[in-house]
């Protein structure tokens, strides 16, 4: 996943569990320094 400079790297599971998923989304707004909107979710 990128947004700009900042990328993620996303596991190749076929199934998320919520822990999971929870934690991608913390990274995904350390990363950017605030928390992500809707709108940029669905731009990714």
């Amino acid at each position: 996943m990128r947004l700009v400079s900042h990328k993620q790297i996303i596991p190749s599971n076929s199934e998320y569990s919520v822990p999971q998923l929870k934690m991608l989304l913390h990274q995904i707004e350390q990363k950017l320094g605030h928390p992500l909107s809707e709108q940029e979710w669905e731009r990714l």
